[in-house]
């Protein structure tokens, strides 16, 4: 299985610090904005999964820095699943800035939880489906 996807972030002022770097904290939230994205190009947005039943949580997050980004910087955040889903789901994600330089790489790990229960669960059957249909294997 291989799924990619791309979304474009501005740096805004209140992402960074007073030298106009980026605080280390937002890139766990651009990695969420690739997230979101992936699941709405992968055919199956956050909201239809949660609607039906299913939350997600964050199991893990690595991020690994590479060079600051800044105010200003249009990053674009690769969102990537590679390997087929079970009861966790890994996405792996780079940031790149306007100048194809690597800013960050990282991965987060969601786990699929029964709204009303809080109980684990496997994936379900319609996100593993919408999932196998967008994979570029």
């Amino acid at each position: 299985m291989y799924i990619e996807s791309k979304v474009d972030i501005e740096v805004r002022y209140y992402e960074t610090d007073k030298m106009g770097i980026v605080h280390h904290s937002n890139y766990v939230r651009y990695f969420e904005c690739g997230r979101h994205q992936f699941l709405i190009d992968a055919g199956i947005p956050i909201m239809e999964i949660e609607q039906r039943g299913i939350v997600m949580p964050v199991v893990s997050v690595e991020v690994k820095y590479k060079t600051p980004a800044r105010l200003g910087d249009i990053l674009t955040v690769v969102s990537r699943v590679v390997k087929e889903p079970m009861a966790k789901v890994e996405v792996q994600n780079e940031i790149y800035n306007q100048r194809g330089e690597l800013v960050c790489e990282g991965c987060v790990v969601l786990g699929f939880l029964n709204d009303a229960t809080r109980r684990p669960v496997r994936i379900p059957p319609y996100v593993l489906e919408a999932f196998r249909r967008a994979s570029k294997d």
